[in-house]
């Protein structure tokens, strides 16, 4: 690994992992925790944010370098901007922001559900801008920090499974490209990664080995992603690799927005 990092803090909103850890391995490997471990593995000191404060502290004892974990509701108004809070005051400063929580929903049109669209809303799109939002005056103060949005091909494809999902997704690039163009002039970037199928520890815990096996059949590629490819993607648009990229989003599907819809041979 280099030493993009060196001297950085980064804040992981969703930074834990919640589900079954692949076949063969002990520790449970979400989008959330590979970022982490990436960036720290770079060189930077990670502040870790999660629902469940083990879930973080877990990623924190996997880091190469310093870290902290912190507790937060990504449902919560209030504590999405308090942990902000907590990782600038403790480091004294932030310079990366990764937000990675989000919630899946299962439900179409038809049976959309209020509760199922405000929990979506408040997770997918509100707890990011939030964060944001907490975290961009002390970047303004210095005149530099990245935004990093990881998001889904849910946002600009249909599965036509959950509209919620879906719409929220869609919204979370409207937030992220709004600060890009905003502040790109005082030193601030923000890009998104556009996740296709990805073998996160969540999927594996809603759609199974059986499920994972079929996502894998419409990739061209023919497998899913792994949370280290998408961290990979990550620290890329965070570091100053990308220093002139900003409003963007980076698909990382295997090729599925790219492809005609044909059976494979």
């Amino acid at each position: 690994m280099t030493g993009r990092f060196s001297g950085q803090v980064a804040y992981v909103l969703g930074g834990g992992s919640d589900g079954p850890a692949r076949s063969g391995e002990s520790l449970p490997m979400g989008n959330g925790r590979a970022i982490a471990m990436r960036l720290s593995g770079e060189g930077a000191t990670v502040v870790v944010g999660d629902k469940i404060l083990e879930r973080a502290q877990t990623t924190v004892a996997h880091l190469d370098g310093p870290g902290l974990s912190v507790e937060v509701d990504a449902s919560d108004a209030a504590s999405c901007a308090a942990a902000v809070a907590v990782a600038a005051d403790f480091f004294g400063r932030l310079d990366i922001v990764v937000c990675n929580v989000g919630v899946s929903g299962r439900e179409p049109l038809k049976v959309q559900s209020l509760e199922d669209w405000t929990f979506a809303s408040d997770v997918n799109v509100r707890s990011h801008w939030l964060t944001a939002q907490a975290a961009l005056p002390g970047m303004l103060d210095s005149g530099s920090g990245t935004f990093v949005f990881v998001g889904s091909t849910a946002g600009i494809l249909s599965s036509r499974r959950s509209l919620s999902y879906e719409a929220t997704k869609a919204a979370q690039l409207a937030v992220m490209r709004h600060v890009a163009v905003r502040y790109a002039d005082r030193g601030i970037r923000s890009n998104a990664v556009v996740l296709g199928n990805i073998d996160s520890a969540l999927v594996r815990r809603e759609f199974g080995e059986d499920g994972s096996m079929a996502r894998a059949q419409v990739v061209p590629m023919a497998r899913e992603g792994r949370p280290e490819e998408a961290a990979a993607a990550v620290a890329f648009l965070a570091s100053d690799d990308a220093a002139y990229i900003t409003g963007q989003s980076l698909v990382v599907d295997g090729g599925v927005s790219a492809a005609w819809p044909v059976p494979r041979p």
